[in-house]
């Protein structure tokens, strides 16, 4: 049980999400996310079960590091990972081009 940062750690990284993005997904505080991380504070069952249904792995997998022994989900998960990874890319990509846009717009103006 003393290896549950780790563990939980490990769930983050292999969802591909930062500290603040795996806490927003939460819905708590960063610093309490990270607190998690750095075995701080202990999750308690309501966090717990949110990690549980964020990263869709079973609490007693978070707890015992069930398929995150290496730092990755089983082979299964893993894809459906990936499938959620590249619509993320995606959405990161279409807001990357709306902010160059709207750049790129703002200097036309100042240079006139």
């Amino acid at each position: 049980m003393d290896k549950l940062h780790e563990n939980i750690r490990r769930v983050r990284i292999s969802l591909g999400y930062s500290q603040d993005e795996m806490a927003d997904k939460m819905g708590i505080e960063r610093s309490t996310y990270s607190n998690f991380e750095l075995g701080k504070t202990r999750l308690l069952n309501r966090n717990m079960a949110k990690l549980s249904e964020v990263s869709g792995l079973s609490e007693e997998e978070i707890l015992l590091g069930g398929g995150l022994m290496r730092g990755y989900l089983s082979e299964g998960d893993l894809s459906d990972r990936i499938d959620a990874l590249e619509a993320r890319i995606e959405e990161l990509s279409l807001r990357i081009k709306t902010l160059s846009s709207l750049l790129e717009n703002s200097l036309l103006k100042v240079s006139k």
